[in-house]
């Protein structure tokens, strides 16, 4: 019997293998089963997202083409999702629980389909789970990566983990939590704890002043779970900007960042438009986020 349930988020693009590979070793960190969801969207919704005030006219050809589109990305997410049990030998539907399947290192995985929007899909599944893998939307990326991302992490009260393009594992040797002492930040480093407990050092950055736990009583509770642990402080004058953290997280070599959301009144400046989607946009590494 497995600990834990964690869900895979799949769109129909190439970035569905990163996030299956990553969901997969997290599997083994939280001893969890895999449920892979792929939302099938509304095509009359997509539709009401870039025309407004339709007439009816050509309405139909213009639906018959976007659900075209919808079912290609079906199809593609499912593939990417036979193909990688196959690969790695993982047992799904009713073949969980054969065998003593389902216990110990023994991966397992289900499939899952949603019919409606992201924001439907992760109230009435994401909601359900542990943990969420999705894939981090990428620089100038369409509208709907962003909905994702959005979605899962304001409407599920969930952690989640977003990988960027590329990632084939995930790279827990250094890890880099970003620190101020808020709420978020602490549900962040609670969710991380076992990829924490198994990486090789951690360091917690912090600028300014904090809004409660001092960064370094949190690196001392830390080393008392038997986690290499130090501080690294930005100069309060030293502007905190998207290209210094990128520069930052580049520079310490680190392999995965931890890090908290924020509320939803200032999703649109800050996920959307600010240093936290310039981090989802730009990083090279795994961000754990937590609201």
């Amino acid at each position: 019997m497995k600990k834990g349930v964690l869900l895979a988020v799949v769109t129909g693009t190439p970035s569905d293998v990163d996030v299956l590979e990553a969901a997969l070793a997290l599997s083994h960190l939280y001893d969890s089963h895999i449920e892979v969801l792929h939302p099938r969207l509304d095509p009359y919704r997509v539709l009401a997202g870039f025309i407004d005030g339709i007439n009816g006219l050509g309405t139909s050809d213009i639906v018959a083409g976007i659900r075209l589109d919808i079912d290609r990305r079906q199809q593609v997410a499912r593939g990417a999702f036979n193909a990688w049990t196959a690969q790695h030998g993982i047992r799904q539907g009713n073949e969980i629980g054969k065998n003593g399947a389902g216990r110990g290192e023994s991966a397992t995985s289900s499939w899952r389909q949603y019919e409606g929007t992201y924001e439907g899909a992760m109230m009435q599944i994401g909601r359900l789970v542990d943990f969420i893998v999705v894939a981090q939307p990428g620089p100038g990326g369409r509208a709907w990566q962003d909905s994702v991302v959005e979605a899962a992490i304001f409407n599920t009260g969930r952690p989640v983990l977003c990988v960027p393009a590329g990632t084939r594992n995930l790279d827990s040797k250094s890890v880099a939590i970003m620190w101020n002492g808020s709420l978020e930040a602490a549900r962040a480093v609670g969710a991380a704890m076992p990829l924490l407990s198994a990486c090789g050092s951690v360091t917690v950055v912090t600028a300014g002043r904090s809004e409660g736990a001092d960064p370094t009583d949190l690196v001392e509770r830390l080393v008392v779970r038997g986690i290499e642990a130090r501080t690294k402080r930005i100069h309060p004058a030293q502007e905190l900007t998207p290209s210094a953290l990128h520069a930052l997280i580049v520079e310490g070599k680190y392999g995965l960042v931890v890090m908290g959301g924020y509320g939803h009144s200032r999703l649109r400046e800050l996920v959307l438009g600010g240093l936290t989607r310039h981090m989802l946009a730009e990083a090279k590494v795994p961000i754990l986020l937590a609201h």
